[in-house]
């Protein structure tokens, strides 16, 4: 195995656990009119975190000590042997607190689903003053976020809920969001929420986590690696709302979780604080974002199609961070293949806009195979018909982005990453690198399927989409892409032995 040097101490320009620094930095930033007021007061990372967790909260509540909201599932957690939930109860109570425990019961197997009935049941046990503290993943900080910032919006003229997190594994930027995944009618969706007024991130408590929510963390992280490319692409398109401030904050994302690549995958004390800190500012890009474009592009649309795909071939769904990883393998070389092939002068820009008919006929002929009832085509073939028509109307800002092709590829060549830089970062930190690898491991047929067909699911515009429109993206292109990825694979792996 190749040997790992010395790290230095990680140094980082935008360090989420120095909130005041950080304020005041981004207090500077030209583009600071445009975003939002940063909710996020406290984060506490660090060996010990979660036993600061009582000295916080009475900074974070004028009333504390007094009663406080424990929000957690049934799923078994462990700190240094000791059964975490009872241990932080415990930890409390000793500093004077009332805990009122909300225990989540999840379904028949106890998982717990993010939708809008486990919301209520959190909401129902807020009141006025009374902190809240999310201790579990982050489906239960999405659901007590959204459960804080409903009650909010029903009770205008209280002040806000006092909000902390305790994250439980490095598995999602979810816990510094101002965002929340939660089902409607059993369909994911992104809604606007609140950030916590606390981040604690406890390296031990994170160190004793599951390895594949770890990796899941890394994968859903890398998508950065790509999807600015994405979502400056989109910018440039169709006017998709492109924020520097997003792309400036995650700097040390890519300045840090490439070379600390090695002590992530690991789960060294080091390696955990590093990635919670990347994984906060993911969250915080977002934020700024008020979407989730800066961390998705064209990797999570294969991402989300592979979920979709996974009842049509018979199987479970994967890690989506895990699928989301290996996604943006794949889509760092589709990238590298557009950037170093598309020539504008070659592009007949008339053949660039197919007919509504014939883009309905192939969005409904490939979802339905998936969903013979229609549904997932008929919501599907809505989104896209948005595109579609987004797509035309933006005619003369994809001439000028085609004029100006040499500026724009110069900017691009900067927001992505190189195939061999991503594979290199996810070999070292122990990540699947192909899809036939993930928890649930996906044949090579059905990623094709996936990434082939995703740009036909989205409204938002990606790579996928100029590839498409310009007659790039075709079956010879998913082959290569698909090669080229086995060859990484193969590469990486040989020279780290």
């Amino acid at each position: 195995m190749m040997a790992q040097r010395e790290l230095p101490p990680p140094i980082f320009r935008h360090d989420p656990a120095d909130i005041a620094d950080l304020e005041n930095q981004i207090g500077g930033w030209e583009d600071r009119s445009k975003l939002p007021e940063l909710g996020l007061k406290k984060v506490v990372v660090g060996p010990d975190a979660i036993l600061k967790l009582p000295a916080a909260l009475e900074g974070l509540s004028p009333e504390a000590p007094g009663d406080v909201v424990l929000v957690v599932d049934r799923t078994p957690m462990r700190r240094g042997g000791e059964d975490l939930k009872p241990m932080v109860r415990v930890l409390l109570e000793r500093e004077g607190f009332e805990v009122c425990v909300v225990e989540l019961e999840g379904d028949e197997r106890g998982v717990v689903h993010p939708d809008f009935r486990e919301v209520e049941t959190v909401k129902g046990s807020i009141r006025p003053g009374v902190p809240v503290v999310a201790l579990g993943s982050g489906v239960i900080t999405d659901i007590a976020k959204h459960a804080c910032f409903t009650y909010e919006q029903e009770h205008p003229d209280e002040p806000p809920v006092p909000l902390a997190v305790c994250q439980t594994a490095n598995s999602a930027p979810a816990f510094a969001s101002g965002m929340a995944v939660i089902s409607k009618d059993g369909v994911k969706r992104t809604w606007p929420s609140r950030l916590p007024h606390m981040l604690v991130a406890d390296v031990e408590v994170l160190r004793e986590a599951p390895l594949e929510y770890t990796l899941s963390g890394i994968g859903d992280m890398s998508a950065g690696f790509v999807s600015f490319g994405d979502w400056h692409l989109g910018d440039r398109v169709s006017g998709g709302g492109y924020l520097e401030a997003s792309w400036r904050i995650l700097e040390d994302v890519r300045n840090l979780m490439i070379p600390y690549a090695g002590e992530i995958g690991d789960r060294s004390p080091l390696g955990m604080e590093v990635l919670a800190k990347v994984l906060a500012l993911g969250g915080l890009s977002m934020t700024f974002a008020k979407e989730t474009s800066p961390l998705s592009g064209y990797e999570h649309v294969v991402s989300h199609m592979l979920d979709m795909g996974a009842e049509r071939f018979g199987r479970p769904v994967a890690s989506h961070g895990l699928q989301v990883g290996v996604a943006t393998i794949a889509a760092s070389i589709s990238w590298d293949y557009l950037l170093g092939n598309l020539d504008p002068e070659a592009v007949d820009v008339d053949a660039c806009y197919p007919s509504f008919e014939e883009m309905e006929e192939r969005v409904r002929e490939t979802f339905d195979e998936t969903d013979p009832s229609g549904a997932m085509a008929e919501e599907c073939w809505g989104d896209y018909r948005q595109k579609l028509q987004g797509w035309y109307e933006a005619r003369p800002r994809f001439e000028a982005l085609l004029e100006n092709w040499d500026d724009q590829k110069a900017r691009l060549r900067e927001l992505v990453l190189k195939p061999e830089a991503v594979v290199g970062a996810l070999a070292a930190a122990g990540h699947p690198l192909l899809f036939e690898e993930l928890n649930v491991p996906v044949p090579e047929e059905e990623a094709r399927w996936a990434f082939q067909n995703a740009h036909l699911m989205r409204k938002r515009f990606s790579s996928g989409d100029l590839l498409f429109y310009t007659g790039l993206f075709d079956e010879a292109l998913t082959g290569s892409v698909f090669s080229r990825m086995r060859e990484l694979a193969k590469g990486t792996r040989e020279r780290r032995e």
